[in-house]
C-alpha cells in the first residue's frame, strides 16, 4: 500500500458523497441520529438493568408509589414491576431502531451509487487529465526503453563482453503495453 501523501491546500479536491448529494447527506445524518439515540437507550436499558438488580437483591419489597402513599410510608424507589415496563419500553424502542438500521443501510448503499455516479462526473475531466499524463510517460518510458534495448542489442551483436558494463533490463515496462490497452478497453481516449 502506498504510504500517504499531505496534499497541499491548491491541490484538486474530490468532493465527499455527502456533498455531491443530499439524499446520501440525510441519510448519513439520519444514521448518525439513530446510532446517538441507540447508544442514550443502551445506557438507560443498563441503569434500568442496575436498578433491577438491586431491588430483587433488597428482596423485591419495593412497593408502587401510589400504595406508599396512601400508607404514609416514605416512596423509596420505583417498583420492579414498573422498572421492568420501562426496560421494556427501551428494549422496544431500540429493537425498532436496529430494525430503522438495517433498512437505512440499504438506502445508504443505493443512494451511495447514486452519489458515486454524481463524483465520477464531477472529476471525469481532472481523471482524464491525470490517466492521460501517466499514459504519456508510459509511452516515453516505452520509447526510452527501446533505446536502451536497442543499444544492449547492438552490444550483443559485436559480441561485446556486458559484464564490463552490468547492464540491466528493464523487464518491468513489459506491463506498459497492457496498462495502455487496459486503458483504451476501459473507454479512456488517451
Amino acid at each position: 500500500m502506498a504510504p500517504l501523501k499531505k496534499k497541499p491546500t491548491d491541490e484538486y479536491r474530490v468532493p465527499s458523497l455527502a456533498e455531491a448529494d443530499g439524499a446520501y447527506a440525510d441519510l448519513l445524518a439520519k444514521r448518525m441520529e439513530l446510532e446517538q439515540r441507540y447508544s442514550e437507550l443502551n445506557t438507560q436499558r443498563s441503569k434500568l438493568l442496575s436498578e433491577i438488580a438491586a431491588a430483587k437483591a433488597a428482596g423485591g419489597k419495593f412497593i408502587a408509589p401510589a400504595v406508599a402513599q396512601l400508607l404514609g410510608d416514605p416512596q423509596e424507589g420505583t417498583s420492579i414491576a414498573e422498572l421492568s415496563r420501562q426496560l421494556r419500553e427501551v428494549a422496544t424502542e431500540m429493537a425498532h431502531i436496529e430494525d430503522a438500521r438495517e433498512v437505512l443501510f440499504r438506502r445508504t448503499a443505493e443512494a451511495r451509487d447514486v452519489a458515486s455516479k454524481t463524483v465520477c462526473a464531477t472529476v471525469r475531466q481532472e481523471y482524464q487529465r491525470r490517466l492521460s499524463a501517466v499514459c504519456e510517460a508510459a509511452r516515453a518510458l516505452e520509447a526510452a526503453r527501446e533505446k536502451h534495448d536497442a543499444l544492449l542489442d547492438d552490444l550483443e551483436r559485436e559480441d561485446v563482453r556486458l559484464g564490463y558494463l552490468g547492464p540491466v533490463r528493464a523487464h518491468f515496462t513489459e506491463r506498459v503495453a497492457y496498462f495502455l490497452r487496459e486503458c483504451a478497453e476501459a473507454g479512456h481516449n488517451v
